[in-house]
């Protein structure tokens, strides 16, 4: 796959400016290790994503920040004894700590300042400290990562799963404005053990993020017969919130991954998705702050090569690949649409579930068929955003049959002086 880090792009969205000397950044912002539930040591992992191309990694753990005395016990009969070997025989001379009983090997886990400077390398590749906070709210699974964290963050139980997600996105936040450095919260895969609900997610002051694209397999970013997918979840959130006076919430691509020694469907796998920011520098500051500003897009292998947009008029090309087709989208909600709703409720148990809204919440309002596409905005739009989806199956499926794709920010019409 190809990747362009040279074009500038004026990405003009929900007040961010452009910025002429910037360039793309591709990097992952949810992945895991043996710290937690991953399957291989974090400088294992941490190599693939150079490897890989890749600009910028955060290892984002459960609930833990890697900054303490870890040893991983490992049965010789167990598969994860082979990772080790690998692992022993691909470090420095020095670099592994351990040592062995009868039937086990005992590992010191790197803490992430010892994994981390083996990576980075100013203006090559980028570490990013991260926490996945994960709590839940009765059988409601509510995980939030925190990126560019310098303290580990207590996991917070609440009275709803609203509650939760405030009381977490508060704290990661306070942690940034008390340390003054920026640490950014994203709410991860709401289907999730369908945790969290788009009405829920739509309430929450000082979040600008959650995963439109997550790599797990089990995170049902398509929904189901009786639950929207991830995307019909953002058009809901950001009609509910523009209606409510609040900002746009951004979608970021992740691969989630937790299995890297095989890769199948049914494993979490690396590569999977990701984000692609167009950044003034390979900074955690400057990521953040791209980010905020809407500068970047999320992907599960489309490559842009331009996003434009002059307050009326989004334009989007791709960095086509020969012998591969493209299809452009527009989605967006109109001013007058309704914001109808119909309770959806277990067909078994009778339980409320979730709401089901009307169709013309983030409808299809213009198909282009080819890699450069433009949508001249109306003005009664209240958002829109961009699904770029190829004819190429994609590498590493997260389902069969799955094409790559890209999705812009979503952008609103420029405001009249009048």
């Amino acid at each position: 796959m190809k990747r362009n880090l040279l074009i500038v792009v004026a990405i003009l969205s929900a007040g961010c400016s452009s910025a002429p000397e910037s360039r793309w950044y591709k990097g992952n912002l949810h992945t895991h290790s043996f710290w937690s539930d991953g399957d291989d040591f974090p400088e294992t992992i941490a190599a693939w994503y150079v490897g890989e191309g890749y600009d910028f990694l955060a290892i984002s753990d459960h609930n833990v920040i890697a900054d303490a005395e870890r040893w991983l016990g490992i049965a010789r009969t167990h598969s994860r004894y082979q990772i080790y070997l690998s692992y022993s025989g691909e470090s420095p001379q020095g670099w592994v700590e351990s040592r062995e009983t009868d039937d086990s090997v005992f590992v010191r886990l790197k803490k992430y300042e010892e994994y981390a400077g083996r990576f980075e390398k100013e203006g090559i590749f980028l570490m990013i400290r991260a926490e996945e906070v994960t709590t839940r709210f009765e059988s409601k699974s509510v995980h939030i990562n925190a990126t560019n964290v310098a303290e580990y963050l207590e996991p917070l139980r609440g009275t709803s799963v609203v509650d939760v997600m405030q009381k977490n996105v508060d704290a990661i936040l306070a942690q940034g404005e008390r340390l003054n450095r920026p640490v950014m919260p994203h709410i991860n895969h709401p289907n999730f053990n369908w945790g969290v609900r788009a009405d829920e997610l739509a309430q929450i002051d000082g979040e600008r993020f959650f995963e439109v694209y997550n790599g797990h397999p089990s995170v049902n970013n398509e929904g189901d017969s009786l639950r929207m997918s991830m995307e019909k979840m953002w058009d809901v959130v950001n009609t509910i919130r523009l209606r409510n006076d609040k900002p746009l919430m951004f979608g970021i691509g992740t691969d989630d991954a937790h299995h890297f020694q095989e890769q199948a469907i049914g494993k979490a796998n690396a590569g999977r998705g990701w984000v692609m920011v167009q950044a003034e520098a390979l900074s955690a500051e400057s990521i953040i702050t791209a980010m905020e500003d809407g500068r970047f897009y999320a992907s599960s292998g489309v490559v842009l090569s331009e996003i434009s947009f002059d307050g009326t008029e989004v334009t989007v090309t791709v960095e086509a690949e020969e012998g591969v087709s493209y299809r452009i989208e527009f989605f967006g909600t109109m001013k007058g649409d309704e914001l109808e709703t119909v309770e959806i409720l277990d067909p078994e148990s009778g339980e409320f579930l979730a709401y089901r809204y009307s169709d013309e919440i983030g409808q299809l309002l213009q198909t282009d068929e080819g890699p450069v596409a433009n949508y001249v905005l109306s003005g009664e739009e209240m958002f829109v955003r961009a699904r770029v989806t190829s004819s190429t199956i994609k590498h590493n499926p997260n389902f069969s049959g799955e094409f790559e794709r890209a999705w812009t920010q979503p952008v609103q019409p420029e405001k009249s002086t009048n």
